[in-house]
């Protein structure tokens, strides 16, 4: 029996994670074991007098709606399948956590460029996620 194996791509809807989203297409025409999984994470607000909690609802499903639209695209283009979820919460923790929940096998991210220094300064997703994740991170420049 041939194994799957899963791949999580977290999208944003950036020029980078669109890079790791084609990166992974590339992979998963020549490997038909290979599944992708979508991940669009969007940080928690927190509600008030001025902001409803339906308000906070209907802007995380804008942002996410954006986020994911160049994505399904590409999907559709390549004829490939996936599995897409949108997760609120601290982006590096929340694809983390989704990673081994989905028993995804690696994670392709986007590099935001900012380089070594200047990227440990910030703190970077992609830097937590390495650090974090107990699977390969494979960063697409």
């Amino acid at each position: 029996m041939v194994r799957e194996e899963k791949w999580l791509v977290p999208i944003d809807g950036s020029d980078n994670s669109l890079r790791a989203l084609a990166y992974v297409l590339k992979r998963a025409a020549l490997d038909k074991r290979c599944r992708i999984h979508l991940l669009n994470v969007q940080p928690p607000i927190t509600p008030s007098s001025f902001v409803t909690q339906a308000m906070i609802a209907e802007h995380h499903a804008s942002m996410s709606k954006e986020a994911l639209e160049k994505a399904r695209r590409a999907l559709t283009k390549h004829r490939v399948r996936a599995e897409i979820e949108v997760r609120i919460g601290e982006p590096a923790d929340t694809i983390v956590k989704i990673a081994a929940r989905k028993h995804c096998g690696k994670i392709v991210m986007g590099s935001r460029g900012l380089g070594a220094l200047k990227g440990l300064l910030l703190g970077s997703i992609t830097t937590k996620v390495i650090h974090l994740a107990r699977v390969p991170v494979t960063v697409v420049p």
